[in-house]
C-alpha cells in the first residue's frame, strides 16, 4: 500500500511518527493553563496528576523489552498511535478533577509505549542506513511540538480545548498509515540476547539511565510548566504562552537537525557534556527571571542545551543490547523511573512554596548531578 504523494520508506514513516509525537507534547504544553482551569485543578494538583502519569510513562517504558518479545515494532506503533490520539483528546476536553486524573494516567501509558517503540525502530533503521539519524528524527519531535504548542494555546483560548485534540489527531492518522504502510514487520527478539539478564556490564547503563532520568525531568518540567510560567507572569499574554515551549522546541529542533553531524563528529557522550552546561545555564536563568521575554529567552537556551541528550542516550543504550533495542532503552528507562517520577511532584510542592521560577533554578542543580554522572560514565569507557 502506498500513500499517494508521500516517500513510501521506514525512514519517512518514522519522521511522522516522531512529528505526531512532537504535536502531542505540544498541544498538551500549549494548553495545560486551560486544561487546568477546566478541570478545576491547582498547581499542586497538576504536580500530583504529572507525576502519576510519569509512573505510568516510565512502566510501559521499562516493560518495552518484555513487550518486543511478543510483538514487533510496527504492531505495537499500529495499537498505542490511534489509543494515544484518543486519550490526548479526552484529557484536552477533560472538566472535573476524576475526569482528568484517569485520562491522563492513560495519556501516559500511551506516551510511553509509542516512545519506546518507536526509538527502538528508529535506531534499527539508523543501523540498516549506515549513518546516523536519530537526532534528526528527534528533530521532528522538537518541530512538532513548537508548532502545537503555538496553535494549542490560540485554538485552546479561543475555540476550545476540543479544535487542539482534533488538529493533532490529524498528525497521528498520517502516521499510522505511513507505519501501516512502509514498516516491515520485523522478527521479534527471542533468545537469551533479548532479555535484561544477557546485559553484561551493566554499570555503564545504570549511570546513564539516572543521567537521563533526570535530563528528561527537566526537560518535561521545561515543557509543560512553561506556559505556566508564562501565563503568571503576563496574564494579558495567554493566548502566546505556547511561546516559552515554542522557543524551547524551535531551538531544540536546530540543534538536532544538525545533531547527527555533531555526533559523528565528536562521539555521544563528550556531546553530552558540553549540552549540559549549556543547559544548566539555561535553567539557571529561568530561576533568576522576572519578565516575560527573559524567560522565553531562557527557554531557547535550555531547548539548545537539552537537545541531543535523549537521542544520544537512547542511541548508546540501544547500541549496547544490539540483540533487543528495545531492551536497551527499556533498561535505562527503569533506572530513570526514581528522577522521573519524583520530579514532578517535587516541582509542584516547590512551586507552591515558592515560585515556579524558583522550581526552574532548582533544575540547573539537578542537571549538575546528571553532569556529574555523565562524565563518571565516560571515564569508565575510556
Amino acid at each position: 500500500m502506498q500513500i499517494p504523494f508521500l516517500p513510501a520508506t521506514p525512514r519517512f514513516a518514522m519522521t511522522a511518527t516522531f512529528t505526531a509525537f512532537g504535536t502531542a507534547v505540544g498541544a498538551l504544553a500549549g494548553s495545560i493553563p486551560t486544561v487546568s482551569r477546566a478541570a478545576g485543578i491547582d498547581n499542586f494538583e497538576l504536580g500530583i496528576a504529572i507525576t502519576l502519569s510519569t509512573f505510568c510513562t516510565v512502566t510501559m517504558l521499562s516493560a518495552g523489552g518484555t513487550i518486543s518479545r511478543h510483538a514487533s515494532n510496527r504492531m505495537v506503533l499500529l495499537w498505542s498511535l490511534p489509543l494515544f490520539a484518543a486519550a490526548l483528546l479526552a484529557t484536552l476536553v477533560s472538566t472535573s478533577p476524576w475526569v482528568f486524573y484517569t485520562v491522563f494516567l492513560w495519556l501516559g501509558l500511551m506516551f510511553g509505549l509509542t516512545d519506546v517503540f518507536m526509538n527502538a525502530e528508529g535506531s534499527a533503521i539508523e543501523v540498516e542506513m549506515g549513518r546516523p539519524i536519530f537526532s534528526l528524527l528527534h528533530a521532528c519531535v522538537s518541530i512538532g511540538m513548537p508548532v502545537m504548542a503555538l496553535a494549542a494555546s490560540y485554538l485552546s483560548t479561543a475555540h476550545g480545548t476540543w479544535a487542539t485534540g482534533l488538529v493533532t489527531a490529524i498528525f497521528f492518522v498520517i502516521a499510522w498509515l505511513l507505519v501501516y504502510a512502509n514498516i516491515p514487520a520485523r522478527s521479534l527478539s527471542g533468545g537469551r540476547s533479548a532479555r535484561f539478564s544477557a546485559i553484561g556490564n551493566k554499570t555503564p547503563l545504570v549511570l546513564l539511565g539516572i543521567a537521563t532520568g533526570l535530563i528528561v525531568a527537566a526537560e518535561t518540567s521545561a515543557i509543560l510548566w512553561s506556559a505556566k510560567l508564562l501565563d503568571a507572569q503576563a496574564p494579558e499574554l495567554a493566548a502566546i504562552a505556547g511561546a516559552g515551549a515554542a522557543f524551547f522546541g524551535l531551538c531544540n529542533a536546530a540543534v538536532r537537525v544538525r545533531g547527527d553531524m555533531l555526533r559523528e563528529r565528536f562521539g555521544d557522550l563528550p556531546l553530552m557534556i558540553f549540552s549540559l552546561f549549556v543547559a544548566i545555564a539555561g535553567f539557571a536563568a529561568l530561576g533568576l527571571s522576572q519578565s516575560f521575554a527573559a524567560s522565553v529567552a531562557s527557554f531557547a537556551v535550555v531547548g539548545v542545551g537539552i537537545a541531543v541528550l535523549v537521542p544520544c542516550a537512547f542511541a548508546i543504550a540501544a547500541n549496547h543490547v544490539p540483540g533487543n533495542r528495545a531492551a536497551g532503552i527499556s533498561f535505562i528507562a527503569l533506572m530513570s523511573a526514581v528522577p522521573r517520577i519524583g520530579a514532578p511532584w517535587i516541582f509542584g510542592w516547590v512551586v507552591t512554596v515558592t515560585t515556579i521560577g524558583a522550581a526552574f533554578g532548582l533544575f540547573a542543580g539537578v542537571l549538575a548531578v546528571a553532569l556529574v554522572l555523565i562524565v563518571a560514565l565516560r571515564n569508565l569507557k575510556s
